[in-house]
């Protein structure tokens, strides 16, 4: 992956995430529950520092 998609990119889905963060708003991945055994399986040897793309992060809530 390159250094510039970091943040644009879906770790899981590997595909961009449609998700822009601006101002004062948080990412969504804040707001939504998900199971920490699933998301850490989900993002084994992938980088943890971008956003899921929404259906993603649906698979993995709680």
């Amino acid at each position: 992956m390159r250094t510039e998609d970091i943040g644009t990119i879906c770790p899981v889905y590997e595909r961009a995430n449609n998700y822009q963060i601006g101002g004062n708003k948080k990412c969504r991945c804040f707001d939504m529950p998900v199971d920490k055994a699933k998301l850490n399986e989900a993002l084994k040897e992938k980088s943890k520092d971008q956003c899921l793309y929404k259906d993603c992060l649906k698979k993995l809530s709680t």
